[in-house]
């Protein structure tokens, strides 16, 4: 038979390996978790072709909607009432953009705007966007939204 001095013993070492087993564990580092890695942010094709360009005008999926001509649109820019509009002279043909929030100054600012337009006599079209300065050159501004491929090109 095994003796209580024995069965102790082997109890006793037992619970002390364990022990020391489970301190180990529980004292060893984690793994040192990957580097968040943000890819960098690629531009559309829309986008890419929007600001290819320096043709003023509104610009819906890519395509041109109103061009700015000189020989047939006026345009006017009221600082104060933070508005801009670009018209044909037989005002059939508008785009009018009314800023809510402040004017566009630096590259990667947000401005929320109110833009009414029509391309064809009596169907006019309404959008409340938020748009990001994406380009500023001089007096012309570039700006684009991603999410509904719109951008617009006016100078101030």
């Amino acid at each position: 038979m095994i003796s209580r001095e024995r069965l102790w013993s082997f109890a006793t070492r037992s619970l002390l390996l364990l022990i020391t087993a489970v301190t180990m564990a529980v004292s060893c580092p984690g793994p040192d978790p990957p580097p968040i890695v943000i890819p960098p942010a690629t531009d559309s094709f829309e986008k890419k072709a929007f600001m290819s360009t320096a043709e003023e005008g509104l610009y819906i999926k890519g395509a041109c909607v109103v061009r700015y001509s000189e020989e047939t649109f006026q345009k006017s820019f009221n600082e104060k009432r933070r508005t801009y509009r670009m018209q044909s002279d037989d005002q059939i043909i508008y785009v009018h953009i009314a800023f809510s929030s402040d004017l566009p100054a630096v590259v990667d600012q947000e401005v929320i705007c109110n833009i009414t337009y029509t391309k064809d006599k009596g169907e006019e079209t309404i959008l409340i966007v938020k748009l990001v300065v994406a380009q500023i050159k001089g007096h012309t501004v570039w700006l684009w939204n991603e999410l509904q491929k719109t951008g617009i090109i006016l100078d101030q």
